[in-house]
């Protein structure tokens, strides 16, 4: 991933809206789109559909890769988990968790930010959600360093792919035998998923529940760090935090690509002549700044109204995590300049490295100094 991809997308959204693209191991056409209008009305097309035509995947597909009624079924027995009652309910727990993390390096007065927070918070978090105690967690690099490598290299890393499927059904067998007031429990005793189902479901959840809160973290601290009066502005109550996690997500948003769509039979996006089979990214990155949807795109403003944005996609597969995604920043965000308000980045800006993944954005490392604070 490019430091600065934008530019490119802007072209594209000028020249080549719908833009014939090649792709690692996907067999015939791949199309790219990245105006608002097509990407939305994409997302809730039906004749796109998430399931490959030919998955050689052993496993049920995750909720990422199935349509209705399937898709319908599963999300029902997670929905009510994510709900914005739901997710305020996990505020205290979530406010202890960042405190810790701060407390493991405010002493030191260095840390690299991504390494000790922006990763840890979010993993915790969904550990704590499916109810898996500290003691049967691997930790998070060794969590994130399976995950990574068994859904993104290429050809895919079946040592880690087994490594990860071992883990969660570690975790599954050992929620079977703690039951508690938690997601895996609720999961297990609902009797609706057979047991790779529900293994599969753990897995998307820990994914999911980390792999886009990770990149946005890192970037809005990156974005603070840079706009200190509109830190202040923020942190002092006067810019709404609803508001100003919207605009972040519009504005960089983690995910720069939906998952893969494919077509379900021959249409038209835009003037384009898609093909059955064919295989349909759309760039919710390019979406998002795209100025006939949101004006002077590529500037911050904590003020505006960025909805409806694409960060969290759109239609049947809107992300089921977007409440706690919103939670859990404004939370890590508070404490973290709370606690070290002095932050500062110590390597310029356009050093920062960008990557993870491919299709999310998100700064590799945050090295920072500080001055040192007592753990509390």
């Amino acid at each position: 991933m490019t430091a600065d991809p934008y530019p490119g997308y802007a072209w594209l959204r000028e020249h080549d809206p719908v833009c014939a693209v090649g792709g690692p191991h996907v067999a015939g056409r791949m199309w790219l789109v990245t105006r608002y209008d097509d990407v939305r009305a994409c997302l809730a097309d039906r004749r796109l559909g998430s399931r490959a035509p030919v998955d050689p995947d052993p496993h049920p597909p995750g909720l990422s890769n199935l349509d209705d009624p399937g898709h319908a079924r599963l999300r029902r027995l997670v929905a009510a988990a994510f709900t914005p009652a739901a997710v305020s309910r996990l505020r205290d727990r979530t406010a202890r968790t960042c405190a810790r993390a701060v407390d493991s390096f405010a002493g030191r007065g260095r840390a690299d930010l991504v390494a000790e927070y922006t990763r840890e918070v979010p993993v915790a978090v969904m550990h704590d959600l499916l109810g898996i105690p500290e003691t049967e967690r691997a930790p998070a690099a060794d969590v994130l360093d399976m995950w990574y490598r068994a859904k993104f290299q290429q050809p895919r890393d079946e040592v880690k792919l087994t490594e990860l499927l071992g883990y969660v059904r570690k975790l599954v067998a050992y929620k079977r035998s703690h039951p508690g007031d938690d997601l895996t429990t609720r999961l297990i005793e609902s009797g609706a998923l057979t047991g790779d189902e529900l293994e599969v479901m753990v897995m998307t959840l820990i994914g999911a529940g980390h792999i886009t809160t990770i990149q946005f973290l890192g970037t809005t601290v990156l974005h603070l760090l840079g706009h200190p009066g509109r830190r202040a502005a923020l942190l002092g109550g006067d810019i709404d935090w609803a508001r100003a996690i919207n605009e972040l997500l519009r504005l960089d948003s983690p995910s720069h690509v939906a998952e893969y769509r494919y077509a379900g039979e021959d249409m038209t996006i835009a003037d384009a002549r898609v093909g059955e089979g064919d295989v349909v990214l759309l760039s919710l990155a390019a979406a998002n700044r795209d100025p006939n949807r949101f004006p002077d795109p590529g500037a911050l403003d904590l003020t505006r109204d960025a909805r409806p944005h694409l960060a969290f996609g759109h239609g049947a597969h809107t992300c089921l995590g977007s409440h706690l995604v919103k939670l859990e920043t404004e939370i890590a965000i508070t404490t973290l300049f709370g606690r070290l308000p002095d932050l500062t980045l110590d390597i310029p800006s356009g050093e920062v490295d960008w990557g993870y993944a491919p299709t999310f954005r998100g700064p590799r490392a945050l090295p920072v100094t500080f001055t040192p604070s007592v753990s509390r």
